[in-house]
């Protein structure tokens, strides 16, 4: 296999490029399925065998040795198939529940994040601060769940565009914040809650704008990582809220 054709796809792990193409990689069966059945196009198909492909892809693979499978995916041991498939449009911001990613940089907690999102009826919104949800880390840390919710990437005047939707603002906080339980039950519409990144948390110019949620931690435990503690918020949001009388 020529060493341009592998050297094109490895390029895909910068952010400009997969901008600028439109394009990521995704590993695996079930994220190549679930890529098909959201409605995005393979561009091309790579793997070490022609066995074991999702029966819905119909581009044909083109077999490669371990060596070039890893140079294409980035890591030591990748699983294969390898599928090189078109980013899905952006998604207009709903007036329907939203976990938005405030600055965050970790392409693992981005990843979690998202998979949280998709598996509790969550969009996903990120600011131009954020990492990009569409690097092959941040989706094999989300398992593909980015082909499974709608994706919004909003613009410098994120806050604006959020209050302007009529949607409930909650903010993550670690501490100070109202019992997330409490507001739950309370609620009446969608919600954009709004999760900072480790380091720095939220900006306080959001923080203001918002409802400060916290989960109630023992043991001494101060804070959580941001993509358990947006896990563990937007299940309780959603499974509080849902009770019969709000309770």
């Amino acid at each position: 296999m020529r060493n341009r054709r592998v050297a094109a796809v490895a390029r895909l792990h910068d952010h400009r490029t997969r901008r600028s193409l439109g394009r990521t990689i995704i590993e695996g069966p079930s994220q190549i399925a679930d890529a098909v059945a959201a409605g995005a196009d393979i561009i091309e198909l790579f793997a070490l065998d022609p066995g074991h492909l999702p029966a819905a892809v119909t581009v044909p693979p083109t077999i490669v040795t371990a060596e070039v499978l890893a140079r294409m995916a980035g890591t030591l041991h990748p699983r294969g198939p390898l599928a090189v498939v078109s980013i899905p449009r952006a998604a207009a911001l709903q007036a329907a529940d939203v976990v938005v990613l405030w600055d965050i940089t970790d392409p693992g907690n981005a990843g979690a994040i998202v998979r949280s999102a998709a598996a509790f009826g969550f969009a996903v919104a990120t600011t131009t601060g954020s990492t990009d949800v569409w690097s092959p880390k941040a989706i094999r840390a989300a398992a593909g769940a980015q082909f499974r919710t709608p994706h919004t990437e909003l613009a410098d005047d994120a806050l604006a565009a959020l209050t302007s939707t009529g949607l409930t603002l909650m903010a993550a906080v670690a501490v100070g914040g109202q019992p997330v339980e409490e507001v739950a039950g309370g609620l009446t519409g969608a919600v954009a809650l709004l999760i900072g990144s480790e380091a720095h948390g939220l900006p306080e110019v959001v923080t203001t704008a918002a409802i400060p949620v916290s989960l109630t931690l023992d043991g001494g435990v101060e804070s959580l990582n941001a993509a358990v503690a947006a896990g563990l918020l937007m299940y309780l949001l959603r499974s509080r809220r849902h009770r019969p009388g709000g309770s």
